[in-house]
């Protein structure tokens, strides 16, 4: 829903959802094909994953991350989140809850994929299922109706599965309230911090001192490599200036590419949300009945939202923004495209619960004139003519370097004066290389005397020799001593602060000094007192993390910690001060508390019971599908 309601839902329940969600809902065009065993990256109880079905999961899943990073991945992103594995367990994990559901008797008829079909607002015309839409649209798709419906078979199927088993998460009032104390209770800390850098004028530098740690840490102080090469760059920008492109060409880009120039429709709408279980939807529906007149009667909608609404938008009054069709889940951009401008919704059941919204404002769709892009459309086809010509020639160098044996004997016989870059280590590159990772990433992967392939780099291609490498090299303690010195100074610094900390904790812990404030007052150690924080909200200006961690191990009766926290090179010395209970008025938080807790309950259900499915079933995988 609007990539989860514009990511504004900040709410534990939305958070709780998504967990759900994730294994439940597939994405379209997964399902219905379970033939090509042959090429079957994966076998759940002989049936096959096909390679087709890995490919389009995968192709989509690269797709959600290039959008959510801007259109660019770096290189090597798949493999380090080991990206094929993963997906290849989500169809596993889908498969297996098809077949648990089928073996629990939980079916989906012909009329319920149906009537699925026909609330689709994709598929209607003025409101109203149109067939001839339906197929327009699929073989847009490259879909057709008997895999677009297949598909959409093991969905609504998946969501039975994940309702039946949901039906048996509980939360009993004494579980909701010990749970909602234990996280909502708030406390406030005093305390000292014992920074390193306090302690550095402590420190007394010995020449046996800074020998020493130069030998225990010696390998820090090594040079880094350096490589000396020469090079040949050929860069686009040389062959745009040659490059003409025709009238006809712009105006056929233009006509040919009017999604990158088009601003489709987009609506503008506040919500109120009331977070639902399976077990409280009857009542949730009768709260939601009630605050439906008040809204259709011109209350302020924005005042309900702070009022009722239950996720993260409630704040800004339920404002979800501009949004376009296919950003919102069906059933709320049915409704959003339905209304018009100030109208209120009736009551809409979504997986996250009931809604109701206002359409705030309409922006009409629109394309922009062909002359207001026309000069960014000749650059760009211009690049593109450049960087192919550019391709060509550094194809063509490249053989006849290979012919002439070496860089250098090329530059020879075709008079080209090669560039290049005397020793330098890789965090520090000449200045005409500085930005290009390509080029200096493949130098140092390079042995001395070895030629580069081709070289590709958002500015052009380069090809390059390494002439010479100067290996890591550990240097003698007088040439760097004045380095050591300084981390000798930090090191010893950073102990004494330790200590000094440790000292006084113990000190505190056992009794010899019972006064806080004055035994650091006598260190010259400022006492500080924290913000009100808890588990939910551990957030207290400056202190980390850690810090608030250890202070929920605190109590009046046991003031102290047993022992330091040490953060960002310094080191915190804390004791209680005292704890806020929760308010038994705050009855708002506790259901929407209620309705996290059921959402870890089902997540926790359906990963036992795919567990338990893996454990009971045979599953194989072709690894050499995922290397």
């Amino acid at each position: 829903m609007l990539d989860l309601l514009r990511r504004k839902a900040q709410s534990p329940y939305l958070q709780a959802t998504v967990l759900v969600i994730i294994v439940v809902f597939v994405f379209w065009g997964v399902g219905g094909n379970t033939t090509g065993a042959r090429n079957a990256v994966a076998t759940v109880n002989g049936e096959p994953i096909t390679l087709q079905e890995f490919d389009q999961a995968y192709q989509r899943t690269m797709d959600n991350y290039r959008n959510q990073f801007g259109g660019n991945l770096h290189k090597g992103f798949a493999e380090s989140l080991k990206l094929k594995k993963q997906v290849v367990q989500e169809l596993i994990q889908k498969t297996l809850l098809q077949q648990g559901g089928r073996n629990m008797g939980i079916y989906v008829s012909d009329r319920e994929i149906q009537d699925a079909i026909k609330e689709m607002t994709v598929f209607q015309n003025n409101g109203v299922f149109d067939v001839a839409r339906y197929k327009e649209v699929l073989k847009g798709s490259r879909l057709t109706p008997t895999k677009f419906e297949a598909g959409l078979q093991t969905d609504l199927l998946l969501t039975k599965v994940g309702s039946n088993l949901a039906a048996f998460a509980r939360v009993t009032p004494q579980e909701l309230e010990e749970r909602f104390r234990f996280d909502h209770g708030e406390l406030r800390i005093d305390y000292a911090v014992f920074k390193s850098d306090a302690y550095t004028g402590k420190v007394k530098i010995t020449t046996e001192g800074v020998a020493d740690y130069f030998e225990k840490n010696k390998e820090q102080y090594k040079t880094a490599p350096q490589v000396k090469i020469s090079y040949l760059s050929f860069l686009i920008q040389d062959e745009m200036g040659k490059v003409t492109i025709p009238e006809q060409e712009i105006e056929q880009y233009y006509t040919s590419h009017q999604d990158e120039f088009g601003q489709p429709e987009k609506r503008r709408a506040r919500h109120i949300l009331l977070a639902t279980t399976p077990q409280n939807k009857e009542t949730r529906r009768a709260e939601m009945e009630k605050i439906l007149p008040r809204a259709k009667a011109g209350e302020d909608f924005a005042a309900l939202a702070r009022q009722f609404s239950e996720d993260g938008t409630a704040a800004q009054g339920g404002d979800l923004g501009f949004f376009s069709r296919g950003q919102m889940v069906p059933q709320f951009e049915e409704a959003a495209f339905r209304l018009q401008k100030g109208e209120v919704s009736d009551i809409i059941e979504t997986q996250f619960g009931y809604h109701i919204l206002k359409l705030e404002d309409i922006q009409p769709a629109n394309i922009t004139p062909l002359a207001a892009v026309k000069s960014a459309i000749e650059q760009k086809l211009k690049k593109q003519a450049a960087q192919n010509s550019t391709f060509e020639k550094v194809n063509e160098a490249y053989e006849k370097i290979i012919f002439a044996g070496s860089l250098t004997k090329y530059a020879e016989n075709f008079n080209v004066p090669l560039a290049t870059a005397d020793f330098f280590p890789q965090a520090a590159p000449p200045a005409a290389l500085a930005g290009n990772t390509a080029v200096i990433d493949t130098a140092f992967s390079l042995k001395k005397g070895e030629l580069s392939s081709v070289i590709d780099s958002p500015d052009g291609y380069t090809v390059l020799f390494v002439e010479d490498r100067r290996e890591p090299a550990l240097p003698a303690l007088a040439d760097v001593k004045q380095q050591v010195e300084k981390d000798y100074v930090a090191a010893e610094a950073k102990i004494l602060a330790q200590k000094d900390a440790e000292d006084t904790l113990a000190a505190l812990r056992e009794g010899k000094e019972v006064e806080f404030t004055k035994i650091l007052a006598e260190k010259a150690t400022a006492v500080h007192t924290s913000d009100y924080f808890s588990r939910t909200s551990p957030t207290s200006g400056d202190l980390p993390p850690e810090v608030m961690q250890s202070a929920f191990t605190l109590s009046e009766a046991s003031p102290y910690p047993e022992k330091i926290v040490s953060a960002d090179n310094a080191f915190y010395l804390c004791r209680f001060k005292d704890k806020k209970e929760v308010s038994d008025e705050n009855g708002q938080a506790r259901k929407i508390y209620e309705t996290r807790l059921a959402m870890e309950k089902q997540k926790e259900l359906l990963d036992g019971w795919i567990a338990y499915l893996m454990k009971q079933g045979k599953v194989t995988m072709n690894e050499k599908y995922l290397n």
